[in-house]
């Protein structure tokens, strides 16, 4: 199975420019290849990571990628695949957002001798208006541009579309000109809402050098409802722990539904086809083993976060699962429950209080008779012990580190007490 075989069974391939010719020069010797990621966030985020998986998938094929971090982009902002009109970012604020991004990057490439890494602010800076518009902006049509889908779709809104997001096509062209120009770059490598600014960077170098190049995007990730992952949705994960603790990272893969661990195991695994369908089909036998899930989960945080903090991960996960809440250091613990919701009170409100009163006084529960009914029915867990006693009395034996409760309200209902 050659690569482009192996990325059309992994489901990696959305659009490709002149594929069967980019078949034949994959084939033919490495190539050097590109993907861009612009700091419009505080970190990169699981569709990020699909590009980054693929061009490492790439450079074990042998190819070069180069890795661009878009410190100019990044001062502009995509319009592609969005309704509205972006803030503009402070600028050092996008300065310090590429210098984090690149510390991340350096966690997944090695820039000594596996990929290149480059800010296209470096070769932007200097780049005078005059000379943009007569050397770059006289090879596209207003026509031209006025049909690419992201620019017909924010024009067709209310919102529009500021000459400043319009113009942001040329850029991301250009980028992919000086790349070619400079270190040979013949392949942009993106998600599907880029097709357009890669098809603006072939023209231009068609037109500027006569070269062939190419373009490859790969399918946006949604989620089991079909909507596009994205922070706003809260369906989506961060690559900087800051942001996403590793535990969450890891559960989020262990809690994935199983047809769209299918799909993911393949696209962002080096598992092969028979190790792939091995597993999918011992799963689909035994759904309740979810190795799917846990292959994903171990695998990606291993290459996100590293072997150790893997490993911690997966044994907070395993005394949660148990029941085993008191066995969690402190850290682990906080870790653990650190987006549950917090319910902050003091402790002499509490302290030697009946179960019953205290799930009401805590608004776990809305009434005395609600809370009486979850307690006889087994529905309140507190430390990982069910309570079915309405008597019961929350002691200084309940409080965790001299400061937090776990309460858990039927099965998927958590709560998180501190003590103040």
């Amino acid at each position: 199975m050659n690569l482009i075989e192996d990325f059309k069974y992994r489901g990696l391939i959305n659009q490709a420019i002149d594929i069967e010719l980019l078949k034949k020069r994959l084939d033919i010797s490495p190539i050097t290849f590109y993907c861009g990621f612009d700091p419009s966030a505080d970190s990169l985020q699981l569709g990020n990571l699909l590009v980054i998986m693929t061009a490492k998938r790439l450079s074990k094929y042998g190819h070069k990628p180069i890795i661009l971090v878009g410190g100019m982009t990044g001062l502009i902002g995509d319009p592609s695949g969005r309704d509205i009109e972006r803030s503009l970012p402070d600028e050092a604020l996008v300065f310090l957002r590429v210098e984090k991004f690149k510390n991340e990057m350096s966690r997944f490439f090695d820039f000594k001798t596996e990929a290149e890494l480059v800010n296209n602010y470096d070769w932007f800076k200097e780049f005078k208006l005059i000379d943009f518009l007569r050397d770059i902006g006289k090879h596209f049509t207003i026509s031209y541009l006025l049909n690419k889908e992201f620019i017909k779709n924010r024009l067709d809104n209310e919102i529009g579309l500021s000459y400043t997001e319009f113009s942001y096509g040329l850029i991301q062209a250009y980028d992919f000109y000086h790349l070619h120009k400079e270190y040979n770059c013949e392949m942009q490598l993106a998600g599907s809402d880029q097709w357009g600014n890669i098809t603006s960077g072939v023209t231009l170098i068609e037109e500027l050098s006569g070269n062939k190049v190419f373009g490859l995007t790969l399918p946006i990730l949604t989620d089991e409802n079909g909507k596009k992952l994205a922070k706003s949705l809260n369906n989506t994960v961060f690559l900087n722990k800051e942001v996403t603790t590793p535990f969450k990272f890891y559960q989020y893969f262990i809690n994935l539904s199983d047809d769209i661990a299918y799909d993911w195991i393949k696209k962002f695994t080096f598992l092969n086809k028979e190790e792939i369908e091995d597993r999918i089909k011992e799963q689909k036998k035994k759904p309740e083993t979810r190795l799917c899930q846990k292959y994903l989960a171990k695998y990606l945080t291993d290459f996100v976060h590293g072997i150790d903090t893997t490993n911690r991960v997966e044994k907070i996960s395993e005394i949660l699962f148990n029941g085993n809440i008191e066995s969690l250091e402190r850290d682990e613990f906080e870790e653990a429950f650190a987006d549950v919701s917090l319910i902050e009170i003091k402790k002499a409100e509490i302290l030697n209080i009946d179960l019953s009163d205290f799930l009401v006084k805590t608004n776990i529960c809305n009434s005395k008779r609600q809370s009486r009914e979850d307690i006889v029915n087994k529905a309140i867990n507190i430390n990982g012990i069910i309570y079915a006693d309405i008597n019961e009395k929350i002691n200084e034996d309940k409080i965790l580190f001299d400061r937090y409760i776990v309460i858990r309200r039927g099965k998927k209902n958590y709560f998180l007490l501190k003590i103040r």
